[in-house]
């Protein structure tokens, strides 16, 4: 999903989409805070589901591995790592490898989600980037981000209320969100009884 249709959506949501104007919507401040919220929903949501990548990696004279250093700023979490045994995890990033070990290792890892751009020279800048980012979450993740969006505009809107509907609906959704990225398979032969 790109960046334009999550704010149709959110606009829609708020009543303020406005398809005839250039920036979607009529309010300058919804309009230059929105994507720091949605940068702010999207690393709320990303632990619900979170988001895999690996990298392979060549492995000579190493006797600590940073996963910050190796796998740059999007790393967030380790899922698994496969080509070596007998390593140590010295804290969160840091990974002691056993003596002596050479070759490849592949590293299983969760990161963070890519972040929308917050600050514009112009109009053209933001039309730009909402034309061309494109979210790496899941869909049943970006179904939710709305919400919650529009939760975070509308949360000063003491008089209707509003803020505190779409929280609680932001809510209800994201405690729905199955963290699971397959039901998983069972393959049995000869019969069993399960």
């Amino acid at each position: 999903m790109k960046l334009k249709e999550m704010k149709v959506n959110t606009f829609s949501l708020i009543e303020e989409y406005y398809p005839e104007l250039e920036n979607l919507a009529e309010d300058a401040d919804v309009i230059n805070k929105i994507n720091s919220v949605v940068n702010n929903v999207s690393m709320e949501l990303m632990p619900y589901k979170k988001i895999p990548a690996y990298k392979t990696i060549e492995v000579t004279d190493k006797k600590t591995i940073n996963l910050k250093e190796e796998l740059g700023t999007e790393f967030y979490q380790v899922n698994n790592i496969v080509g070596v045994t007998g390593y140590n995890m010295l804290d969160d990033v840091t990974i002691q490898l056993p003596e002596g070990f050479s070759g490849e290792i592949t590293f299983y890892y969760y990161k963070y989600p890519k972040m929308v751009k917050t600050l514009f020279e112009n109009d053209d800048e933001r039309q730009a980037e909402d034309e061309s980012f494109e979210f790496d979450l899941d869909a049943d993740v970006l179904h939710v981000m709305p919400y919650g969006i529009a939760a975070d505009l509308l949360k000063m809107d003491m008089i209707s209320g509003y803020g505190r509907y779409f929280y609680e609906r932001y809510n209800e959704l994201k405690n729905g969100i199955n963290p699971r990225r397959t039901s998983g398979l069972i393959y049995s032969e000869g019969g069993c009884d399960f």
